[in-house]
């Protein structure tokens, strides 16, 4: 995935497993960049409540994260990224019916992961 500045991740889902009423989202990003030691993770994913969305084809909706208490969205909270390194990001979502065993997920600007299986 490319970003402003010339920066670049590599971007994988660890998993999509549900927590109750809750699905969490996991994701290892790596980034590279020659002239920084750290960089912000919304570079790559975007910043807004929906940068990062699930979305379930079958029952044509999209998810969004939960907003936390001071109403952003629930995520892991430390922005920066230290270049080179694999950096592991939580994201929480509103789990869909038991139905859904597999969703879209949506990046920032990246096209879709397909088929990402909900695991229990």
């Amino acid at each position: 995935m490319k970003a402003a500045g010339g920066h670049t991740a590599e971007i994988g889902v660890l998993t999509l497993r549900r927590r109750g009423d809750l699905l969490d989202l996991v994701l290892s990003i790596t980034p590279h960049a020659e002239q920084a030691r750290r960089v912000s993770v919304e570079a790559f994913v975007g910043d807004s409540p929906s940068a990062i969305s699930l979305v379930d084809n079958a029952g044509r909706k999209r998810y969004l994260t939960v907003p936390d208490s001071a109403n952003r969205p629930s995520r892991t909270q430390d922005p920066a990224l230290e270049v080179g390194e694999i950096s592991m990001r939580t994201y929480t979502f509103p789990a869909p019916g038991p139905e859904v065993t597999a969703m879209d997920v949506s990046i920032g600007g990246a096209p879709p992961l397909r088929n990402v299986p909900v695991t229990p």
